[in-house]
């Protein structure tokens, strides 16, 4: 990894070169510019005590332990009246930590373990340096004591999560880690054939820290409520051992089911206040395909697509459930967060020529600052070619997406279209 930072040392210790290497009486030393850490935390992270005895080059070798974190855009240290002080310019660039299939769990717990080792770690890293590269050797160590011998990197990556977050991606690149054996609890005979099914068909799929427990909770809630039973609770639980080879290792879960009754679905009241009325949603609904999903989830999709296409991009839609024990109905209810508008910005058109471009400029017609329309993006390709021969005789032979980037802290969405040459059909 790239050594990060700048170290500028502004050393007023000594001017007599015979007397370079003299350690010096000890003095208090001091740290400014980096509140976020404590006093005590930097005298760690340097390996100093409060009043060490140090020599020029103790002091550049231990500011070079600062510096080498990564944390630091710049370390300066300087000599005063009152003894010896670090002055720190802390980067700007910090990242949020994700363990990508590292059998380990993320939370406080760790977290600490990861403190105790490392004084500066206060859940965000750099982009490089020595923490990082502590940071992988740690979780190799807490591996091995597993008895996993795994090799794990770390790299910067983008897109994680509903937020796109960037964050700093620990992985193990060998060996392989796979979702183990699935033993189910609770299943009923009823069910026992789909739910075998479904967690044969899964054990063997790539292990995910953050998605795999998640990911087969609502796998099975789906696969149940599809069947009706709408008050099903399902408890995914990661057991011990790991199945442990040297080509892979095998993490094996058990699922618990508590299935409750099968349910008809009733009635889905929508709240009066609404931003966006019912009617719109039902005539998105409307043009589903029949038989599709179930009702109550494609209706809650109908919803979020409703508030997208008025630029609620951050719209949230939950549905709370209210059963009938008596005549095994149940009704929901919508409580709907619509969250900011967000307005278009600027519209690209990459990979057009420029007659091509001035003919898709000319169509396109949300100017910046206007409301962003998710479905009016969609479909713009296809209208462009409606409304233009020449435009849609040269988009057949391109293939044709679109990006859309969302600021959440401005709230506009700027939008690239791609145009790539379509390959010819060989005869």
């Amino acid at each position: 990894m790239k050594k990060p930072g700048v170290l500028i040392a502004v050393l007023l210790l000594c001017s007599v070169a015979p007397l370079a290497q003299k350690k010096l009486p000890s003095r208090t030393i001091r740290f400014q510019g980096a509140p976020q850490y404590t006093q005590e935390e930097l005298l760690a992270a340097t390996g100093l005590k409060p009043d060490s005895r140090l020599s020029p080059n103790d002091v550049k070798a231990h500011a070079k332990l600062l510096n080498d974190t990564g944390l630091f855009a710049v370390v300066k240290f300087s000599n005063d009246s009152k003894g010896l002080l670090f002055t720190l310019t802390p980067s700007s660039q910090l990242f949020p930590m994700h363990l990508d299939n590292l059998p380990l769990k993320p939370g406080k717990e760790l977290d600490d373990k990861l403190h105790q080792r490392f004084p500066l770690y206060h859940g965000l890293l750099p982009a490089s340096g020595s923490m990082v590269e502590g940071i992988c050797h740690t979780f190799e160590e807490m591996l091995a004591a597993q008895g996993i011998k795994a090799t794990v990197k770390a790299e910067l990556t983008g897109g994680l999560g509903s937020k796109k977050i960037t964050a700093m991606n620990f992985t193990a690149t060998s060996p392989s880690i796979h979702i183990g054996a699935i033993h189910l609890a609770g299943v009923s005979a009823a069910m026992l054939t789909q739910a075998s099914s479904l967690a044969g068909g899964t054990a063997g799929n790539a292990f995910d820290t953050d998605n795999t427990a998640v990911g087969l909770e609502r796998a099975f809630e789906d696969l149940y409520q599809e069947q009706g039973y709408a008050a099903v609770k399902i408890e995914v639980s990661q057991l011990a051992p790991h199945i442990i080879s040297d080509q892979a290792v095998d993490i094996p879960f058990t699922v618990s089911v508590s299935e409750g009754g099968v349910y008809k679905l009733g009635s889905i009241s929508y709240p009066a206040n609404a931003l966006v009325p019912r009617a719109e949603a039902e005539k998105i609904l409307s043009k589903y395909p029949a038989g599709s999903g179930r009702p109550l989830d494609l209706f809650l999709l109908a919803v979020r697509d409703a508030y997208h296409a008025r630029g609620y991009l951050d719209c949230s839609v939950v549905s709370h459930p209210l059963f009938n024990e008596a005549t095994h109905i149940v009704n929901y209810s919508l409580e709907i967060a619509p969250g900011t508008i967000y307005k278009m910005g600027p519209v690209q058109f990459d990979g057009a020529p420029d007659a091509m471009n001035a003919k898709l400029t000319r169509l396109w017609t949300i100017a910046p600052g206007q409301t962003f329309n998710e479905g009016y993006v969609s479909s713009f390709a296809a209208l462009a070619q409606k409304k233009d021969k020449a435009l849609a005789k040269w988009m057949q032979t391109v293939i044709t997406n679109y990006d859309v980037k969302l600021d959440s802290t401005t709230h506009q969405v700027n939008c690239i279209f791609h145009f790539a040459k379509a390959a010819l059909n060989s005869q």
